[in-house]
């Protein structure tokens, strides 16, 4: 892999290195067949994944696509996920906050807590991937972020079991709270963001941080990024003004998405890849790159790490922006065509060799597991 050379900063602004990162793994669940056997399958790899000792599992959301992102309802598919596994986290990256009603949404997370014994990680987002799908739900996009902004804070409200209305003036009515109660799901919210402002956003309420896919650069993409909620972070630790007070004692969460596809050698990977990666071509051409046609060209442009898994252990460690940073690693195993039977393929890969030879565990073999 040849994405980057350089080593991951070491400043004050990053973690502490000897502390061991989560594996997860993230699905835009892709599939063109029937959406019962899309679900169905996506179900069987959260099974394998724990089965394997990952710690998590993040799906993404993405409204009215028949193709490239089935999951409207991430909460819902979730639900039935949680009844079939038992310790694997179940997150969300990430849920498009300005079309939802926090409130309700705030319920369906609390509700999926309970059932999941405690295990959601909820992601939330702006909208950026699902801008073409605000005017069907009668929302402006262009106040996106001012209205995440919104929302958000009323969602933390009703996670920490604020009161979400007046107290009636009779003396027997208590002021309305979230129920079923879930005050540790305070400690699990993520924030996804492409800008400075956003991740010192997500520092100053306390949240973790998650870094997507979508980078040509990590060096001028994301790095600044991580090092923008590190410094906020630790600012508002020593001023005494997170937004919840429980993020001083958690410490700061990055969870880093990457591409990662194992194969027996590069060309192998290449050619399995080759069919879905050139239709990333129109989105390069947004970004500065026009023209570019070559798959082995898009994957070197889309930071994508594949071939043998000891190249890409490589390849992990030289990118600038994954490690020492990453608390959460959220490594994607799937393109548009990838059968289940490829995905749980590459999860063994990542979970036997990969993960291991960059210092991580297996949950199972862990002392906190």
């Amino acid at each position: 892999m040849t994405s980057t050379t350089s080593t991951a900063s070491t400043t004050s602004t990053t973690p502490h290195a000897a502390r061991p990162f989560k594996l997860g793994f993230l699905t835009h669940v892709h599939g063109t067949g029937d959406a019962a056997n899309v679900y169905a399958e996506l179900e069987a790899l959260f099974v394998a994944a724990e089965e394997l000792g990952f710690d998590g599992g993040f799906v993404a959301q993405h409204h009215f696509r028949a193709s490239h992102g089935r999951l409207p309802s991430p909460l819902v598919l979730l639900a039935s996920i949680a009844q079939r596994t038992r310790r694997i986290e179940l997150g969300t990256g990430i849920v498009t906050l300005p079309l939802e009603d926090p409130i309700r949404l705030a319920e369906d997370a609390a509700v999926l807590d309970t059932l999941a014994g405690r295990r959601v990680q909820l992601g939330l987002g702006s909208g950026g991937a699902n801008v073409d799908a605000f005017a069907a739900f009668g929302v402006a996009p262009d106040t996106r972020q001012r209205d995440f902004a919104n929302a958000l804070t009323r969602l933390e409200q009703a996670v920490e079991g604020q009161p979400l209305a007046p107290t009636a003036d009779a003396a027997d009515d208590a002021p309305l709270r979230l129920q079923p109660a879930a005050p540790e799901l305070r400690q699990r919210l993520w924030h996804s963001h492409s800008t400075v402002d956003g991740a010192r956003l997500a520092a100053q309420h306390g949240n973790g941080l998650l870094l997507g896919t979508a980078v040509h650069d990590p060096r001028t993409v994301q790095l600044p990024l991580a090092r923008a909620y590190l410094d906020a972070w630790r600012e508002h630790a020593a001023a005494g003004s997170h937004a919840y007070a429980g993020a001083r004692a958690g410490g700061p969460r990055l969870g880093i998405v990457r591409a990662v596809f194992p194969a027996a050698d590069r060309r192998a990977a290449l050619d399995a890849l080759a069919p879905d990666v050139v239709r990333h071509g129109p989105w390069l051409a947004t970004v500065g790159h026009p023209g570019v046609s070559d798959p082995e060209q898009i994957l070197r442009l889309l930071n994508v790490h594949y071939g043998p898994p000891d190249d890409i252990v490589d390849s992990l460690r030289a990118d600038p922006a994954l490690f020492p940073f990453a608390s959460y690693f959220l490594p994607v195993v799937q393109s548009e065509s990838s059968t289940l039977d490829e995905a749980i393929d590459r999860l063994r890969i990542l979970a036997e060799i990969i993960a291991p030879a960059l210092g991580w565990s297996p949950a199972s073999a862990s002392a906190n597991a």
